[in-house]
């Protein structure tokens, strides 16, 4: 009989160890947010998107962030996520009562930018009635039965009925594109019950009305001194890699109403935070205390106080009965993104974009312990480990992660940046070295995830080589002529000895072993004025020195190394393609079989190059060296056959291009987050892969050909099964 009980016992205590098992492998997946809502044949995603929004649960139990690629809810006692409800999420509200959450994008998009209505018990999404709206701001009225819209133009409003869901709208006839063809992005809104304010360009701010779709009025206050010439040639909006010139230094870039609509506060480029009666117009007090923009702001729930984000990295916390600054919250290591007040007022929660959002009790200015991570902003570059089994990445502020892809988790990271940003960058193939460019960089990234961004920047003029694992500076090459372009490209040679980048008018080829460098020229001097800094002859300063006219130069936009590392091929922003030995510098002649070249301007004798009418924004190498495929933002180009079919049904707007390990397949990513897969043999499209939320950074395959790996500037790396991709497609058939 003891036997029997000592049986019965033993096998008692080896199924609950059991079931304690499968429990805790159970919560260990559930507390794995990198297999929350991926998308099919995708097995991990790294990184929660940039942060765009935060906003506290009525009861201060839970946050939510909205982020490029959703909300994630997070649980305040402990930190951590609980979990994400997919869709870009530009704006946040909460219902009153705490039952309903709601969520826009900005605009209708793949990715589920509309309007989405939550239920926060079991957090499933309500359908609409008609369908989503768009939306760039929410507000829900004081009753907390309507929720309101304005769109991402500031054209239209949207109404919804929480409990109903019942949907209205009416459209802005005086702000329609037919009365306003021309606007900048980003244009900020901020939306009470019954007005709109929009910002702009040129430090004014607009009040209209919600219920007649009428102008109120005009406020004018934000100005003062434009930055120095230097700093405004380098103001760039990246959303059309055109240089940003109107008005620098006055952009309005954030408004928000105070909780009863009675105040403004506006923030901008100009470094001041201004406060407003929307019902007189007068501008009520003039807060400057920050060194850098401002383009986050935040009420608390009673209205007596102000916290302002601003890319100098601080949060200020102002009286707004008196305007004195209250406490200055610095420990942030990028710009203040989003800012939220919890609904008792004694906790302010700051998200930045490097990635963290922190926590202050607003009477002591104290740090608090619980802090969020992992929401960066754009990804940069990967690299795979030598052996496949984990990767690299680097962010644009220069933060270098680490993630294991067995476990799907991040095992360390490191700070690289020298300067506030990697103006340019690219990882050795090994991941472990990281060439780069840092800069001195003023910041404002739009929300929603599409790209845009306002920047000023000063590059160190020196590139620098680091070891990823240690973030140990292992060399630096200061003898360039100057700064990096805008084209912002680099790229290392196959075995991780060279880099390549663009300065000046000229690609340098570095070879990181030995310290020695080539540089190849890019000028026509033919097309040089003789007086370059006088180019207008009134005496008017054109250029500063050194910086040459970009139709003399333009600026290179994309390299990359053939297999064997021998030959450089080189693209810029004038839609040239050229070809170079990677060891002397020698132009050679270009890959001139393929389609498309009737619409080329092939070189002439003693000039070895490819012109196409727009830029160049990808290049990529078949692994046998037999094509090249050149991606520009109006179409992909096979070069090196003529037999090669063309493309069939490519979109507009490829940002990165890569041949599948046996070369099979093309697979190119676009500015809008998709993925195309492309059969090399008919040139058919085979399948669409839709798991980004903005631009394709970068597209890369393990050298086993098992899994690819892409990044994008919604701050998001996803680890895709090539096989699963693959399955049941006309290349595997």
């Amino acid at each position: 009989m003891d036997r029997f009980y000592r049986v019965l016992l033993i096998s008692i205590l080896l199924i609950g160890l059991a079931v304690f098992a499968a429990e805790a492998q159970k919560d260990e997946a559930a507390e794995n947010y990198t297999k929350w809502q991926l998308p099919k044949a995708a097995k991990a995603r790294f990184g929660k998107g940039g942060i765009n929004a935060i906003q506290f649960s009525p009861d201060s139990t839970h946050i939510a962030v909205g982020s490029s690629i959703g909300i994630w809810i997070y649980d305040l006692k402990t930190g951590k996520a609980v979990d994400l409800l997919p869709g870009m999420s530009q704006a946040i509200a909460f219902s009153r009562d705490g039952r309903f959450i709601a969520s826009s994008g900005g605009m209708l998009t793949p990715h589920g930018g509309g309007l989405q209505l939550w239920e926060t018990a079991t957090n499933q999404k309500l359908e609409l009635t008609d369908g989503p709206f768009p939306a760039v701001v929410l507000h829900l009225s004081d009753d907390g039965k309507t929720l309101t819209g304005l769109n991402k133009w500031g054209n239209a409003i949207g109404w919804l009925d929480i409990e109903t869901r019942q949907k209205d709208r009416k459209n802005i006839d005086d702000r329609s594109f037919e009365k306003i063809r021309r606007r900048h992005s980003p244009e900020p809104y901020a939306l009470t019950d019954d007005k709109f304010a929009v910002g702009g360009q040129t430090g004014k701010i607009e009040l209209w009305s919600t219920t007649t779709g009428q102008k109120l009025s005009t406020l004018s206050g934000h100005g003062g001194p434009l930055p120095p010439v230097e700093e405004k040639l380098a103001i760039q909006e990246d959303i059309h890699d055109q240089m940003f010139f109107p008005d620098a230094g006055v952009h309005v870039l954030i408004l928000e109403f105070s909780p009863n609509g009675k105040r403004l506060a506006s923030g901008s480029q100009d470094k001041t935070v201004r406060l407003w009666d929307t019902d007189t117009n007068e501008e009520l007090a003039i807060l400057q205390k920050h060194t850098g923009w401002i383009n986050a702001l935040a009420f608390s729930a009673d209205g007596k106080k102000l916290a302002s984000g601003s890319t100098d990295k601080t949060v200020n916390l102002w009286d707004t009965d008196t305007g004195e600054l209250i406490t200055t919250l610095a420990g942030h290591l990028n710009g203040i993104v989003a800012l939220s007040f919890s609904p008792d007022g004694s906790t302010l929660a700051s998200g930045s974009t490097d990635g963290t959002i922190k926590f202050w009790n607003t009477e002591t200015g104290d740090l608090l312990p619980i802090s969020i991570t992992e929401h960066t902003k754009w990804v940069k570059a990967v690299s795979f480990s030598e052996d496949n089994s984990a990767l690299v990445s680097v962010a644009f502020n220069g933060i270098i992660d680490f993630w294991d892809l067995k476990t799907s988790q991040k095992t360390g990271s490191q700070n690289a940046v020298h300067g506030d940003l990697l103006r340019g960058s690219t990882l050795s193939p090994d991941g472990k070295k990281l060439a780069s460019v840092g800069a001195k960089a003023t910041m404002f990234f739009e929300a929603g995830g599409l790209g845009a961004t306002l920047s000023t920047q000063m590059a160190s003029g020196r590139v620098q080589l680091t070891e990823t694992r240690t973030g140990r500076e292992l060399a630096t090459l200061n003898e360039t002529d100057g700064v990096m372009d805008p084209g912002n490209a680099m790229a290392f040679s196959p075995d991780g000895k060279t880099v390549a980048f663009d300065s000046s008018g000229k690609i340098y080829v570095w070879n990181t072993e030995t310290g020695n460098s080539i540089n190849i020229s890019l000028i026509d001097e033919e097309s040089v004025p003789e007086n370059l800094n006088n180019a207008d002859g009134n005496g008017n300063f054109v250029f500063p020195p050194g910086m040459m006219p970009p139709h003399i130069t333009p600026s290179i936009s994309a390299l990359v190394f053939s297999p064997d590392g021998k030959k450089l091929i080189s693209g810029n922003m004038g839609g040239k393609v050229q070809m170079w030995d990677a060891e002397t510098g020698i132009a050679l002649a270009p890959f001139l079989a393929g389609q498309d070249m009737e619409e080329a301007v092939k070189g002439g004798p003693g000039n070895f190059s490819v012109t196409y009418r727009d830029i160049i924004e990808a290049l990529t190498f078949s692994s046998n060296s037999t094509l090249l495929a050149v991606g520009s933002n109006q179409k992909i180009r096979l070069l090196g056959s003529s037999k090669q079919p063309p493309l069939k049904d490519a979109p507009r707007g490829v940002k990165s291009l890569v041949f599948s390990p046996d070369d099979t397949v093309l697979l190119a990513g676009f500015r809008n987050g998709s993925i195309e897969l492309f059969d090399m043999t008919t040139g058919e499209r085979i399948t669409t892969l839709n798991g980004h939320t903005a631009t394709i950074e970068t597209l890369v395959f393990s050298s086993d050909g098992k899994t690819l790996i892409s990044t994008g500037q919604d701050g998001t790396i996803l680890v895709w099964d090539w096989d699963k991709i693959l399955k049941g497609s006309p290349v595997r058939e």
